[in-house]
């Protein structure tokens, strides 16, 4: 027996310059999946997008205000855990973004290698409470602390 594999579509997400509304736009090739409206499906992507930035810009603020202490990782953390939920919904739906670390780079002004090291920092400890606040987040983003966490995990 044959395993059907679904095919994924490319995503490219933008934001309009004139209204400021990030919007998607995908292949062609999506309208003869079986997918019934695929405008809904981009309208709720759309939508998920604004909150994801709105949530990590939250975050950001948050570790911003810490700026007299060192930056907490469990903030990181959790920006790491929204950004690759947000991906494990695409995928679901069948979609791929197209240079991902490249977008959400653009689009909440954290570097391409900054938005890697966090979804690999996230990855490597799938527990938040694998995490020692004590520790900074410097040292956990330069893969020098994971040793340390783990033993107290």
């Amino acid at each position: 027996m044959k395993l059907q594999t679904k095919e994924k579509y490319p995503l490219k997400i933008t934001r309009d310059k004139i209204t400021g509304r990030y919007k998607a736009a995908t292949s062609i090739g999506k309208l003869d999946d079986e997918t019934k409206n695929i405008r809904q499906e981009l309208s709720f992507i759309e939508t998920d997008y604004t909150i994801l930035l709105s949530d990590i810009r939250g975050l950001l603020s948050e570790a911003s205000m810490r700026s007299n202490k060192k930056a907490d990782p469990r903030l990181y953390w959790l920006i790491g855990e929204n950004i690759l939920r947000f991906v494990e919904r695409l995928d679901d739906l069948g979609f791929y973004i197209l240079k991902q670390n490249k977008t959400f780079a653009t689009d909440t002004g954290i570097s391409e290698s900054s938005i890697g090291k966090i979804i690999s920092f996230k990855k490597r400890f799938s527990k938040i409470s694998m995490l020692d606040p004590n520790v900074s987040w410097s040292k956990y983003r330069d893969n020098k602390a994971a040793d340390k966490a783990l033993k107290k995990a």
